[in-house]
């Protein structure tokens, strides 16, 4: 209230001394209340002459007292805005109107120095005959450093401050809107038509009818727009505010904008990862720091059989496992295994579905904290395998089973050898090896092609699976050579009985052709306990009784 009534009072007094001056044809005379102010006040005549300056405009501008009369008004505006300054100030001293201006912080005042001091300004249209215009009472009001320190913030985070008088065209920016921009303010005339042309040409219609409907409506718009910047398109916020007179009618507005183009390549990143994670394939379980499921996505779902509502009581323990031991896993001990350069855990778990077997899974575990003040969280990425874990059981078999009989091949047959010894040695038990060749298959072959045989042979092995017990190991080691383990074969003559139940059981006549089986004998641990010198001594057993006159079995003699 005390400013407004010492600014009235300006006003008189400057009027009157302009009338003096005018009716006595002397120079303006000092005025004593106005050179008292702390306001920076100067008078500018419509032809922009200064013709008036207290004390407080000459400190704050650089001159000495009474050196600004008679300049142009416009030596005291930056160069980059002195362009379209005095085109703008012809017309506001023909408009008899007042206006304040720079309240968001846009304007400046060139010192005598050449720099530029942030400044407000309030301008107040005297009264006046003169054809040309008006004289206008400019009153300046420095800056503080607050206000410096917010600009530079401002800058900082993309914001910039502008205002526009739709009457007269006049549209400010700030040094921050002329960057956001990548425009020259000493080479871009700042106008509203100008301020179009420079936006994304498929939002300059929308900008228009909000800018258009927010002056006929007197409301303020908020509204979000692209521009294209040395070939890259970014994106801004932009609000505004509006300055109406008695009459309700806008004659000037201001507002920011807001450069907000990582804040939306960071919302599409969200979105792009949110897509991801509700139609990966894998699945996806999000753990807080008490192990309890806090996320998961549809193929997780799929995959366990559990519904939206079941999620929200699971845990790590109710979903996986370990797939050795089949203990309940502890993402703790997990995250402990990665070395100290590794970010994340990888290997097999077993996924617990609600019904049916467990699922085996390549499992990726990684820790995330998005800061300190809030707790990690564990995101664990499962990739069913059980069609792999098909895919690699069917091929071990393939290299370890003979095509034709489906036994265990050679290879398979020593792992089984070993395992069996191993297991012989812990019981303190014997272990018989048997070797087997059959008599007469090469004649049965030669005559009746090679289908007869690979029937045969089908044949012959049903006959000693049928003679063995399911403990016992039956391979084919070629050709017409087969080769069994017995475990806990007991004494010789219980080894003898099997023997023999082989030999008289396990013949057979294709068509007219006898087939019958030679074998040889040996035990671990009576002669030997190495499985290759186990089957080697077989194999030299076994030629031994077919060169007696085959159709026998031998047990190899103890050395």
């Amino acid at each position: 209230m005390i400013v407004g009534w010492i600014l009235a009072l300006v006003l008189l007094a400057v009027l009157a001394s302009q009338l003096v001056g005018k009716r006595n044809r002397v120079a303006h005379p000092s005025i004593p209340l106005t050179d008292h102010l702390s306001q920076a006040i100067l008078s500018i005549e419509p032809n922009g002459k200064i013709s008036y300056a207290n004390p407080a405009a000459a400190r704050l501008l650089g001159y000495e007292p009474g050196a600004l009369i008679g300049l142009s008004v416009e030596e005291l505006v930056p160069e980059q805005q002195r362009h379209h300054h005095e085109h703008w100030r012809t017309t506001f001293s023909k408009s008899g109107r007042s206006r304040a201006m720079g309240q968001l912080d846009t304007l400046a005042a060139r010192h005598r120095s050449g720099r530029s001091i942030p400044v407000r300004i309030e301008l107040t249209s005297l009264p006046s005959s003169d054809p040309d215009g008006h004289s206008v009472l400019a009153t300046l009001y420095p800056r503080d450093d607050s206000a410096a320190v917010i600009e530079k913030l401002q800058r900082d985070a993309g914001v910039g401050t502008w205002e526009w008088d739709p009457e007269e065209d006049k549209l400010s920016w700030s040094q921050s809107v002329y960057r956001m921009f990548g425009l020259d303010p000493r080479q871009f005339e700042a106008s509203y038509d100008a301020y179009l042309n420079v936006v994304h040409p498929d939002d300059r219609v929308r900008v228009d009818l909000s800018v258009t409907s927010s002056i006929e409506n007197r409301e303020p718009y908020e509204i979000e727009y692209r521009i294209l910047r040395d070939g890259e398109v970014r994106h801004l916020l932009e609000r505004n505010y509006l300055h109406q007179d008695n009459e309700g009618v806008v004659r000037h507005m201001w507002g920011s904008i807001i450069d907000i183009t990582e804040t939306r390549r960071a919302q599409l990143r969200l979105q792009l990862a949110e897509t991801v994670f509700n139609h990966c394939a894998e699945g996806i379980l999000v753990f807080d720091e008490h192990q309890q499921l806090v996320r998961t996505n549809a193929a997780l779902k799929e995959m366990v059989g559990y519904g939206d509502a079941d999620t929200d009581s699971l845990d790590v323990s109710t979903l996986l496992r370990m797939p050795d031991t089949n203990k309940p896993l502890s993402i703790e001990a997990l995250i402990g295994e990665r070395s100290s350069d590794e970010l994340e855990w990888r290997g097999e778990l077993l996924l617990i579905p609600r019904e049916g077997q467990a699922i085996p899974v390549l499992a990726s575990l990684v820790q995330e904290q998005v800061s300190e003040e809030t707790p990690p969280r564990h995101i664990l990425v499962c990739t069913d395998i059980r069609q792999l874990k098909a895919q690699q059981a069917q091929l071990r078999f393939q290299a370890m089973h003979d095509a034709l009989t489906g036994l265990p091949n050679r290879r398979l047959f020593a792992e089984h050898l070993d395992k069996a010894i191993a297991a012989s040695k812990r019981s303190s038990e014997r272990l018989a090896v048997v070797y087997i060749d059959l008599d007469g298959f090469k004649a049965v072959n030669d005559t009746y092609g090679h289908e007869a045989g690979d029937t045969l042979l089908r044949e012959i092995v049903r006959r000693i699976k049928g003679l063995v017990r399911e403990s016992d190991t039956i391979a084919r080691l070629g050709g017409d050579e087969f080769a069994i383990i017995l475990p806990a074969c007991g004494t010789d003559a219980m080894l003898e009985e099997i023997l023999g139940r082989l030999i008289k059981e396990g013949a057979y006549t294709y068509k007219d052709l006898d087939v019958t089986l030679s074998l040889g004998a040996v035990c671990y641990p009576d002669h030997s306990e190495d499985s290759k010198e186990l089957l080697i001594l077989a194999d030299q057993t076994m030629y031994r009784a077919k060169y007696s006159g085959k159709n026998r079995y031998l047990i190899a003699s103890v050395l």
